[in-house]
């Protein structure tokens, strides 16, 4: 459960006063970002897909879900058990009613290499609802050590009536992080950090003195981050960055991902949360995420579900659970086998990704930044990274206009390849969205199936690089995370394509094996210095396989393939004349000599 407060964002993308049902209000600001420090890096495991239990809210209820994906084949890296699972909000002891044996059921989600994420806020209280126990006795041990803000006065918020910790006082995040410690038990890698703290007042009273309350919230967000950071290598917060319910909250350099909170499971819900994620992006908060299917209120009907879905795989992370139908829309087989298809591409695809996530998330730490960039408020479009383009789809219009960045890019699906700026009208079915790669772009995956459309099960184990070749160089600094937390590894992939044949080289310290995926690429008379190599002249693509650290792979061009060169340009490039391009014959193409299609037509320009 979250708490419910609103906000409106305006056409500008501001957001003006907002006021609860009660007293409370206040000014949203964007302060708590206005650091500009650099996000923190975001353990390899919180970018999977995550499922939220908050339905049921016991322990069949959880096991269920996660098996129930599962047996879908739908990925799952977390699972995240919602409030109410304690006797008492934030006492940290288990409902033993609800979840009668917590610590087996965080052992079968950990062998099933399933996180668990847990809520909370920083409320104790003397009266709470759908707990057994409305006061529990560290409420008086808070009040007598005066840990509480605001002189210990307490405050309604949306679990009841109670206190906030006061996370300015030393001694009590101590006394509090002691109460953490009894539940951070092995599975358990993070908690998922919610609101409370703005039902305290614009200013709050606290051990510094007063402050307001958009000064108090980093103390209360960055010490769970603190805690959950310093306790465990893989240790992770998501909170909200900026959100319609308050404006900015989690620090930037200490918010491990993001998620807005509390969508409608509508269009007009999807198109809030992109906005939310934008915003957050134009922050700098690294790793927003996306909240699939909303949370309350309407919910998603199945053209919903996957277009939240496709968006979702485009984010940091996709987070599937809430009240508005838990164990029925938001679940893709409720609908029928042709949602679950979709939404298992869409997971899949997001899941191979998640090396090039991580690799550019550290990046963003490095030199500052987010995953997200490139935003277009009115067009519903970002990029991910530098190097994958995408637009949401926000109606029941399957038809679109995509209009693209700079540089070349390349139609995911058909493999056709446009200039930069190019505005396309294309329909798309519920197995497809916009979703383009940059021309020159070097992708590390992780292959272990077909279902996103790209590789199989041969693949699996392997390093895989995806490869849309452009003339010329092209390179890739990829940090490689070497476990599920925060560490990695520093490999240099570089192609280049020098008019007549194509290297690779890789450059790295740790042997492993790799699947190099060329795409757009013409059948080479040899590939020098591979393990193995396959040429698919369906597909046109070239798979190298090689294992080593530190290698060069020199792919040499077949002058006979050329007249099958020039008869895919005509099939790409039907109007010459948009691309500036006159191809008079064969010849022409014979004389540059190249295996690259795209820079084929480079060189012609």
């Amino acid at each position: 459960m979250r708490s419910h407060f609103f906000i409106t964002i305006n056409a500008q993308n501001q957001a003006p006063a907002a006021s609860t049902s009660g007293t409370l209000t206040f000014k949203v600001t964007t302060a708590s970002a206005e650091t500009k420090k650099n996000p923190p890096i975001t353990p390899r495991w919180a970018l999977e897909h995550i499922v939220w239990e908050d339905s049921a809210n016991n322990q069949i209820a959880s096991q269920k879900l996660v098996s129930s994906y599962l047996e879908h084949k739908i990925p799952v890296g977390a699972i995240i058990i919602d409030s109410p699972w304690s006797t008492a909000y934030n006492n940290f002891e288990w409902d033993t009613k609800r979840y009668p044996n917590s610590t087996k059921m965080i052992q079968g989600f950990d062998k099933q290499h399933v996180k668990t994420i847990l809520w909370l806020t920083g409320c104790v209280n003397s009266t709470g609802k759908d707990v057994p126990i409305q006061k529990d006795p560290s409420f008086d041990e808070v009040v007598a050590k005066n840990y509480a803000v605001n002189n210990g006065k307490t405050a309604k918020w949306w679990k009841g009536e109670g206190l906030h910790i006061d996370f300015t006082n030393p001694a009590a995040v101590k006394w509090w992080n002691a109460q953490l410690d009894k539940i951070l038990i092995k599975g358990v890698c993070g908690f998922k950090v919610d609101q409370g703290e703005v039902y305290f007042g614009d200013t709050v009273r606290t051990s510094i003195g007063a402050i307001t309350n958009v000064q108090f919230r980093p103390y209360y967000y960055n010490s769970m981050f603190q805690y959950i950071t310093n306790r465990k290598a893989e240790g992770a917060i998501v909170g909200r960055p900026f959100s319609h319910q308050g404006g900015t909250e989690a620090s930037v350099d200490q918010l491990s991902f993001g998620w807005c909170g509390d969508f409608e499971g509508s269009w007009d819900g999807l198109k809030l949360q992109i906005n939310n994620i934008y915003k957050s992006a134009e922050l700098g908060y690294g790793a927003p995420g996306c909240e699939v299917g909303g949370f309350w209120k309407a919910r998603s009907g199945k053209n919903e579900l996957i277009r939240y879905a496709q968006f979702g795989a485009m984010t940091a992370t996709m987070i599937n659970g809430g009240e508005n139908g838990a164990f029925t829309n938001h679940l893709p087989w409720y609908h029928d086998e042709e949602t679950a298809a979709c939404y298992r591409q869409a997971t899949w695809l997001h899941s191979q990704l998640i090396s090039y996530l991580f690799s550019t998330i550290v990046m963003g730490h490095k030199n500052g930044g987010s995953l997200i960039k490139n935003v277009s408020f009115a067009n519903e479009s970002h990029t991910l990274g530098d190097y994958i383009f995408t637009k949401a789809i926000t109606s029941t219009a399957h038809t679109v206009n995509v209009t693209l960045p700079q540089g070349e890019w390349m139609d995911f699906w058909t493999k056709t390849i446009y200039s930069a700026n190019t505005t396309i009208t294309q329909t798309y079915p519920l197995n497809k969205f916009p979703l383009f790669m940059k021309v020159g772009s070097i992708i590390p995956m992780n292959i272990s199936n077909s279902y996103s459309g790209i590789g199989d099960s041969t693949l699996t184990g392997k390093q895989s690089v995806f490869i849309v070749p452009g003339i010329g160089a092209s390179k890739f600094q990829y940090f490689r995370p070497t476990g599920d937390g925060i560490g990695y590894d520093s490999i240099q992939i570089s192609y280049n394509n020098d008019g007549k044949n194509n290297k690779i080289t890789v450059d790295g310290k740790t042997s492993l094996p790799y699947a190099l995926l060329i795409q757009n690429c013409a059948k080479p008379s040899d590939v020098v210095n591979a393990d193995s190599w396959k040429y698919n002249d369906t597909t046109r693509e070239l798979l190298v396989l090689k294992t080593g650290d530190s290698f060069t792979i020199n792919v040499n061009a077949d002058a006979t393939n050329i007249s099958s060169i020039y008869e895919t340009i005509i099939k790409m490039y039907p109007n010459p004349a948009s691309k500036e391009v006159i191809i008079e014959s064969p010849e022409i193409i014979k004389s540059v000599g190249i295996t690259s299609i795209n820079g084929i037509v480079n060189n012609l320009i």
